[in-house]
């Protein structure tokens, strides 16, 4: 891959003016010039005055939205953050962490369409949108994403455009662009009505060949697997499946396509490889080319400590089909691994994503006391262990062990900090409780009621992912109502009361009562069932 123009005038700027004071023209002290000392300067202050700086400085703004329990955003904070190149590229943006348990944060989510964590949106000094920056992409890549963005980056919803109606317009800048950018968080680049599967196919038929082609097309069969939507009828569904498998064997056979496409490649062989456009003859080939090739690069220095142990998992999958016993050589081979990996890994924060992932991986491998041994030994070491708390619940029950279970889910919402994560933590208890002890009236009602009371501001309920955790908690309530017939319920007269408390006609207030129609419904139900 070339190494941006820019990114090297950057550092050569940067050595060059260490010894004289700094950077003048940037603004970079000498001391944040020096590798050791030099990290991203975060904007000290509101979402909104970031974006008044960004406007009135003429930068670029580059928002980070993650959360402390959130092993990806640890993943991110101790790969890309920590890369001197990145560091040094940020200085030229107005960069902008929002954590989702700050205030206001949940409603800054929602109107910038954040789904999730972690979310990393470049935004123009305008303050429109750009693109998305995924996960697990290797540094070079985000900072060439960065250094485009720097070079008057259309949006890429702009880019979507163009590509609908004319690829061939696109540059081979827009090309990567569009390569990189964060497609299954993307809430409005991709107009609702257009098929995504075309949309891919047509980019990966048009894009310069290799790499950016190549994560297109990986792009394609992702979002066919997620849409069911291959056809297989007659001359052209054979010509699609020959077409498929050759695509793929020509990627597999090659490292730097490989490595390219890891954040697909590592984790969606299985889903893939299930499609009904890639035939039976020949799947097993794929199937071994794949899980080899992978794990021959597991080590590739360019990958994360996370994402070299994620080199296991395709070979996982083969090894473990049909409920086999993961052979005693690579349950071996994987524990000396595995174990090596998480002694190489003091920083109790940097563990968030080693050990979830390490975790995942002894599940695969169907080594699930391995997991549970792991688990309970980082409730000691962890920054955030109730995180590791509902992971112990998770195994518990799928072992059906009940009781523990919910043991498991209590400890980690007891345990758990701050507004937004206690309210999600405590859902997923009271949820767990609905699965799993629903004739628990008193404990499920109670707490559901008592969740309402987490925020000290009621409007930061209804934004974001607060209110999506909501109105998934009322919808299992409500059908646990119908079902169980409790003879209290306050959660939904905690409801309407803080309906009341909402500005009159805000978007808070509009989503509550959105909740209450529901609610409405169920009610003439059940009278009318009675």
């Amino acid at each position: 891959m070339f190494r941006p123009l820019l990114l090297t005038v950057i550092l050569l700027l940067t050595a060059c003016e260490a010894e004289v004071g700094g950077d003048r023209q940037s603004g970079v002290s000498s001391k944040a010039t020096h590798p050791a000392d030099a990290s991203i300067e975060w904007f000290d202050g509101t979402i909104a005055a970031a974006f008044e700086a960004a406007e009135s400085e003429g930068k670029p703004l580059f928002l980070y939205w993650g959360a402390v329990w959130c092993p990806p955003c640890q993943e991110i904070k101790y790969t890309v953050f920590k890369s001197q190149e990145f560091i040094q590229l940020t200085r030229l943006f107005v960069p902008a962490y929002l954590d989702g348990d700050t205030e206001e944060a949940q409603a800054w989510g929602e109107k910038l369409g954040v789904m999730g964590y972690p979310t990393m949106i470049v935004f123009n000094p305008r303050g429109e949108e750009m693109t998305r920056i995924p996960g697990g992409i290797d540094i070079l890549r985000y900072n060439t994403v960065l250094e485009l963005s720097l070079n008057q980056m259309r949006s890429t919803a702009s880019l979507v455009q163009i590509a609908l109606e004319d690829p061939a317009r696109l540059s081979a800048d827009e090309f990567y662009q569009l390569a990189y950018y964060s497609w299954f968080q993307d809430t409005s680049a991709v107009p609702e009505d257009i098929d995504k599967t075309a949309l891919f196919l047509g980019l990966s038929m048009s894009a310069p060949e290799g790499e950016l082609s190549n994560r297109f097309y990986m792009n394609y069969l992702l979002a066919l697997a997620e849409n069911n939507a291959s056809k297989d009828a007659g001359k052209d569904g054979l010509h699609a499946d020959l077409a498929i498998a050759k695509r793929l064997e020509k990627i597999l056979s090659s490292s730097s396509l490989i490595l390219a496409s890891w954040d697909s490649l590592a984790y969606s062989m299985e889903d893939i490889l299930a499609l009904p456009a890639i035939d039976d003859a020949h799947k097993a080939g794929l199937a071994a080319l794949w899980a080899s090739s992978v794990f021959d690069l597991r080590f590739d220095e360019s990958l994360s400590k996370s994402e070299k142990l994620a080199g296991w998992l395709p070979r996982l999958q083969l090894a473990t089909r049909d409920d086999q016993r993961l052979a005693e050589d690579l349950q071996k081979l994987l524990r000396a691994e595995l174990t090596s990996a998480d002694d190489a890994t003091p920083d109790s924060f940097e563990r968030q994503s080693v050990i979830d992932q390490i975790g995942y991986i002894y599940r695969e491998a169907g080594l699930v006391n391995d997991a549970k041994a792991l688990l309970l030994a980082e409730l000691e070491k962890s920054a955030s262990p109730y995180y590791f708390m509902s992971s112990l619940g998770s195994l518990a029950e799928k072992n059906e062990d009940f009781e523990q279970a919910l043991d498991w889910r209590k400890s980690a919402y007891e345990s758990s900090a701050g507004e937004a994560t206690r309210f999600q933590w405590g859902a997923n208890y009271v949820l767990a409780m609905i699965r799993m002890a629903p004739e628990d009236h008193q404990v499920i009602a109670g707490q559901a009621s008592a969740l309402l009371s987490e925020f000290h501001v009621s409007g930061e309920l209804f934004a974001g992912r607060n209110f999506r955790t909501l109105k998934r908690l009322n919808e299992n309530l409500r059908s646990w109502q119908e079902e169980q017939e409790p003879e209290t319920l306050a959660f939904l007269s905690e409801i309407k009361r803080l309906c009341d408390d909402q500005k009159e006609a805000s978007l808070q207030q509009q989503s509550c009562l959105s909740l209450l129609v529901e609610d409405a419904l169920l009610a003439k139900k059940l009278v009318q069932a009675s």
